[in-house]
């Protein structure tokens, strides 16, 4: 049942079976003129196989949850490596030294 062809070859062929029961298939031609009403079925949590002669060709899933990506502090930990202050030449005095007389 489950050839190396389909579009989900790492499914076995229960948990195939088990995803055809959960998922509910549509054809591309159900899937073009009741675009809206899937798109409000798959908002609600549930997933759609959209199929083309009987052979699934696309997925619609509900989107991940967004999560917040937190970024290191920066500024507490420059602090905490140069809390005696910084000692070297400015970023100014190291583009000058760089450039040279331009």
């Amino acid at each position: 049942m489950v050839q190396s062809g389909m579009a989900y070859p790492a499914l076995t062929r229960r948990r195939y079976a088990l995803f055809l029961c959960v998922v509910k298939t549509i054809s591309i031609m159900e899937a073009q003129h009741n675009l809206a009403a899937w798109v409000r079925e798959v908002e609600a949590g549930h997933e759609l196989a959209i199929t083309r002669r009987k052979k699934t060709v696309a997925r619609l899933v509900p989107p991940a949850a967004v999560r917040k990506i937190t970024f290191p502090d920066f500024k507490a930990r420059a602090r905490s490596t140069w809390s005696s202050g910084w000692k070297g030449a400015g970023a100014d005095a190291l583009l000058e030294e760089a450039r040279g007389a331009r």
